[in-house]
């Protein structure tokens, strides 16, 4: 079981931080988007579409696909999901401030996934660079 958890975890984390940098590196920005583990294992990329707006905010989009999530989870239809957004985290309990590429998981057989962080950061030539990455309790 143990394993399955940590299987699933990871394939949406190298999913999410694939799409994430490839959004970031077509436009310097993504919108939130989603990841689903079927019950068979399989990941199946999830957006969500505001039908009333082509620049939604991004805590609407972050709570439909959430909503969306948690209705298909309590109907047994997937075993896990992942949330990908960009927030703006604290560095080394500093007044430095970074981007980041937030991952949150909840998968069905276990509620102690932490939060994932992934930091980046702009070179001079506009070159994507990551920074640190970290986990946080929830």
């Amino acid at each position: 079981m143990e394993n399955e958890i940590e299987k699933d975890i990871q394939a949406i984390i190298d999913y999410s931080i694939e799409f994430a940098e490839r959004m970031l590196n077509n436009g310097k920005e993504y919108y939130p988007f989603g990841s689903q583990i079927e019950n068979n294992g399989e990941l199946v990329a999830v957006g969500f579409k505001d039908g009333e707006n082509d620049f939604p905010e991004s805590q609407n989009l972050i709570d439909g696909l959430k909503s969306g999530f948690e209705k298909l989870f309590a109907d047994g239809q997937i075993r896990a999901y992942g949330l990908t957004y960009d927030v703006r985290v604290s560095l080394n309990n500093s007044n430095n401030k970074s981007d980041a590429i937030c991952i949150d998981i909840t998968h069905l057989s276990s509620n102690q996934i932490p939060r994932y962080y992934f930091t980046y950061s702009w070179s001079e030539n506009d070159e994507l660079i990551f920074g640190e990455s970290f986990g946080m309790k929830k």
